[in-house]
């Protein structure tokens, strides 16, 4: 190698990879514009990498090629630079192809890969800008006898010694004549079949003639039964219109009872308050006088101060969190907040004090929001145990908490509410969410929410219009109209007397409980209406914790939610998430977002298999996930393109957003036994078969500390299952 050839890290600190690429080519003799990959040869090098070495965790071993040679002309090479490097003369591969070839391939022997640049980041970590990493699995070179010699002429044609041609030739004879005898076989046998099956061809040719004039005299009977049908057809379609005219016509009649009652309440508001038959906080409320949420005068505008920057956003809150003492990674923030704008159901699974309500509180808390934790009891098992319902006994309806938090986010749009249901999988989820799942699917447009029928509404405006006129006659038979509040009536008796004997009260009744009745009634109708629109500054959020306690999520759930699974907070990178840590002049103010800026529900991008993205996923579907019994059908490929779309804001780039997808979407509906056949083949080998075509999809990620590397999940999964006699399960510990 010629010393004066080599360059230093300023002369090539600007070039670009294909620039570097045939720098390198030149300098080891290749050809630099051939397009063929670029091959090496080299001896296979373990390296036990120690705790101190990885900042932490259990020793790992590394692979390398070394004592390098050209693949052209066995020449030894190096790379071009004028510094040393640790690795300065060496190549990585990949663990996973490393690891298949350590104990199989001797210290002598000589491989030949072929290779590419490493990863921009690696490379300029180690200070090597031509530094190469293995592509697929390195080749072993096998010794052949004599010396094998090609030579080339002028021309395009290349020679080689016979005795060479003949050792091949006869190594392979009899292999080449058992395969010629069979291949006659073959033929002579195809042949016989052939002959059969035209034959019967010629058989079935006149049977099916036969068949097709019978066949005419059948099509004139469907013919009939098909302009049949299609008369019963039209009457159930007049049928349904007039149904729903019906329906149009009894829902506006319900809209007008509960209409007319807001009314009176709003006509007689002044008499209502001062005999205290609706509070100033129910009537503030229909009157939309609410006191809504005030948005805090100390904060941090998203569009003036970070220019509606995602990215900067994130390391902002990042920092506004580390200031309380809360260490969250900027790839699980950005990864949380990029589903948030989705508009989906995010599921945080992971044991107890993982960190996964936390997140819910700190985003909210970040983000000058709400944050609403919804414990879930395991005795839940319909939709009322989620949104109340009316009880027809008490003229109320009976609210939940998670109703609540929906009616209070709809008095106050212009703040974020994350409203968390804690421990979702005590009780089975597909019984009390799945219809609310299923309203939320609704994309175009804000989905209603109906909880009950306003009917009783018109017969409770008719009982407080009589008890009006009743405490007016009784005020003018005993002369005491000047008696306009509640206090005042209970206080006079002779007006009490007469009041009980109108209404009838009997032994027990009395104005006190019939004006209590009344007001819990209004109060009821006023603080609760029979439908309300899904607010849009609200995101659902679920927790889980799978044990024995616990339910497993359905396969309805999981399509239509994204999970994120928490791992133990004591094995975090405390010291990687400290250096992710950017300074700022104050982050004790939240970071404030437009609604806009929190994501608008809007349709799934459309199905377009010729992208990228979409591509790899039909891919592996095929290949790999069908043949293991995971589903993926349009609405997955869909909501994970909105779902790439909206990390892209944050500057991740495609190869992380493939690997989040199998994280959240493939990764957790792993639940089957590994020892079935499917087609020809086991589950298990299809599922390592799988592990390895992600594993080298994804190589470039292996080393990104970062990253929550699909792969190190995948393996965890198969080590349960090779330890539990192959049965797989993404959930188990």
């Amino acid at each position: 190698m010629d010393q004066h050839m080599n360059f230093s890290l300023d002369a090539i600190k600007n070039d670009t990879d294909a620039e570097l690429l045939t720098k390198l080519k030149a300098h080891w003799n290749y050809n630099p514009s051939s397009g063929s990959p670029l091959k090496v040869i080299g001896q296979l090098l373990k390296k036990i990498v120690s705790p101190k070495d990885q900042g932490g965790g259990n020793k790992t071993a590394l692979y390398f090629l070394t004592n390098l040679r050209s693949a052209e002309d066995f020449e030894k090479i190096g790379y071009p630079l004028q510094h040393n490097s640790s690795r300065q003369d060496e190549i990585f591969i990949p663990r996973h192809e490393g690891n298949v070839l350590d104990g199989v391939v001797e210290k002598s022997d000589w491989l030949i890969a072929s290779v590419r640049l490493s990863a921009k980041e690696e490379r300029f970590k180690h200070g090597n800008p031509f530094e190469l990493t293995t592509v697929g699995r390195p080749d072993v070179l096998k010794e052949l006898p004599g010396e094998a010699v090609i030579f080339n002429t002028n021309g395009d044609k290349k020679y080689i010694e016979q005795s060479i041609v003949d050792f091949h030739i006869n190594n392979n004879r009899d292999r080449i004549e058992k395969d010629s005898q069979k291949l006659k076989q073959d033929r002579d046998l195809q042949s016989s079949i052939l002959k059969n099956k035209i034959n019967e061809l010629a058989e079935e040719k006149t049977t099916l003639a036969s068949e097709i004039d019978s066949k005419h005299t059948v099509k004139d009977g469907l013919v009939e039964k098909i302009s049949l049908l299609k008369q019963s057809v039209d009457n159930k379609k007049s049928e349904l219109n007039g149904l729903e005219n019906n329906y149009s016509i009894r829902m506006a009649q319900m809209e007008s009872n509960l209409s007319r009652l807001n009314e009176f309440v709003t006509e007689k508001a002044e008499k209502l308050l001062k005999l205290d038959l609706v509070s100033d906080s129910d009537l503030k409320q229909l009157l939309g006088n609410l006191d809504q949420h005030e948005k805090m005068q100390t904060h941090v505008s998203f569009t003036d101060v970070f220019a509606s920057d995602f990215g900067a956003a994130i390391k902002y809150i990042q920092s506004f969190l580390h200031k309380k003492d809360i260490y969250y990674k900027q790839d699980l923030l950005s990864d949380f907040f990029a589903m948030l704008r989705t508009n989906d159901l995010i599921i945080l699974a992971g044991d107890s004090g993982s960190g996964k309500t936390n997140l819910v509180k700190s985003m909210a808390q970040a983000i000058g929001g709400k944050s609403v934790i919804i414990p879930v009891k395991p005795n839940w098992t319909s939709s009322e145990d989620l949104l109340g319902y009316y009880n027809p006994l008490e003229k109320k309806y009976l609210s939940t908490p998670f109703l609540d938090a929906l009616i209070e986010a709809s008095q106050n749009p212009d703040t974020p509410y994350l409203i968390c249901l804690d421990e979702m999988n005590l009780a089975r989820v597909e019984y009390y969410f799945a219809d609310f799942l299923s309203l939320l699917e609704e994309r175009s447009e804000l989905p209603d929410i109906y909880l009950y029928s306003d009917a009783e509404a018109d017969h409770t405006l008719s009982e407080f219009k009589t008890f009006l006129r009743l405490i007016d006659d009784v005020k003018l038979s005993t002369g005491k109209e000047n008696i306009d509040d509640y206090l005042g009536l209970l206080k006079d008796e002779e007006v009490n007397e007469a009041i009980n004997k109108i209404c009838g009260f009997n032994s027990g009744d009395s104005l006190i409980k019939y004006h209590s009745h009344l007001r819990r009634i209004l109060s009821g109708f006023l603080n609760t209406p029979s439908s309300i629109k899904f607010p849009a500054n609200v995101r659902i959020i679920g927790s889980i914790n799978v044990d024995e306690t616990t339910h497993y999520l359905s396969p309805k759930i999981l399509d239509r939610a994204h999970v994120i699974r928490f791992g133990s907070p004591l094995l975090y990178d405390w010291s990687a998430i400290e250096n992710e840590i950017e300074d700022f002049d104050d982050v004790d103010a939240p970071l404030l977002f437009e609604m806009r800026d929190l994501g608008i529900r809007a349709q799934y991008p459309r199905f377009d298999r010729s992208d990228e993205f979409a591509q790899i996923i039909i891919d592996i579907t095929g290949k790999f996930l069908n043949k293991l019994g995971v589903e993926i059908g349009f609405r997955t490929v869909r909501q994970a393109l909105n779902y790439r779309n909206e990390l892209k804001h944050f500057g991740i780039n495609e190869k992380v957003i493939l690997n989040n997808f199998i994280l959240h979407k493939i990764l957790p509906k792993l639940m089957f036994d590994g020892e079935q056949v499917s087609g020809e083949v086991q589950k298990k080998n299809v599922l390592e078969a799988f592990r390895n075509h992600i594993a080298e999809i994804l190589a470039e990620l292996e080393e990104q500390m970062s990253v929550d590397y699909c792969i190190d999940d995948l393996d965890r999964v198969i080590e349960n299952a090779k330890a539990n006699n192959w049965v797989v399960n993404y959930w188990s510990k």
